[in-house]
């Protein structure tokens, strides 16, 4: 997907989290101080701008 789209997506998941746990209980393990945890897969590039507007990455 374009860098735009993996923006708007990683954005929308994270600003709605609270509709998203509303719905499936297993958004409750969503955490954004969490997300890069682990992450065994570079990051894509328009998930890497939201994160860090969110100052988790530099």
């Amino acid at each position: 997907v374009s860098d735009e789209t993996g923006y708007q997506m990683t954005k929308l998941l994270f600003e709605n989290l609270d509709q998203l746990t509303a719905a499936h209980a297993a958004a409750k393990a969503i955490d954004m101080a969490k997300a890069l945890d682990g992450m065994p897969v570079p990051l894509h590039p328009g998930a890497e701008r939201y994160y860090k507007e969110k100052g988790l990455v530099k």
